[in-house]
């Protein structure tokens, strides 16, 4: 058995606990989101709780799709894909975009995250091969300038995308950090 860090342990602790008293059982939902929904949010930490409650999200009611910044990056990456599969094989009909205020994807500058990137072990040998070899990955890196305008690019990436039917409706949304309030964003 591989040796874990002291976190995965506590983690692994718990898990074992919570399958034992039989708790998982007060979470059985479908697989398909009950209300029809797929909402793309940012990972940040802050929203685990706050997002679902303050959309009044049960277990089971929608898709939940994190990612940095609540931003669509590729027209094929990871995040299209997962939205194309809830709309295809699990009746998604809404999909709201809901970024947040105080973003640490605001700002964010490619050249600052390689930076710490080597600080973090990651040899400069290493970050200038990646650059040379693909020249997205610097850019990839980079964050965005205003929360509403990101938030209304990736509405749009949706909207857009070749293969997401019409029918489809996509919303846009900041939502506040602390008090959770939803402000619809023009797209």
């Amino acid at each position: 058995m591989p040796a874990y860090s002291p976190v995965v342990e506590t983690v692994l602790e718990h898990n074992r606990a919570f399958v034992e008293s039989g708790a998982w059982r007060d979470h059985a939902a479908p697989g398909r989101p009950a209300k029809q929904l797929a909402v793309v949010a940012c990972m940040d930490t802050r929203l685990t709780r706050l997002l679902p409650e303050a959309l009044g999200l049960e277990n089971g009611d929608a898709k939940l799709i994190k990612v940095a910044g609540a931003t669509i990056m590729e027209p094929y990456g990871e995040v299209m894909r997962s939205l194309l599969v809830a709309v295809a094989e699990l009746g998604v009909t809404d999909i709201m975009v809901v970024g947040h205020t105080r973003c640490g994807t605001c700002g964010m500058e490619a050249d600052h995250m390689l930076d710490e990137l080597e600080r973090a072990g990651v040899s400069r040998e290493r970050i200038e091969r990646a650059v040379a070899e693909d020249s997205r990955a610097g850019s990839f890196l980079n964050g965005f300038a205003i929360l509403e305008d990101e938030v209304a690019a990736s509405v749009r990436k949706i909207r857009e995308h070749p293969l997401m039917p019409e029918s489809v409706r996509v919303s846009g949304f900041t939502i506040d950090i602390e008090t959770g309030r939803l402000t619809p964003v023009s797209v």
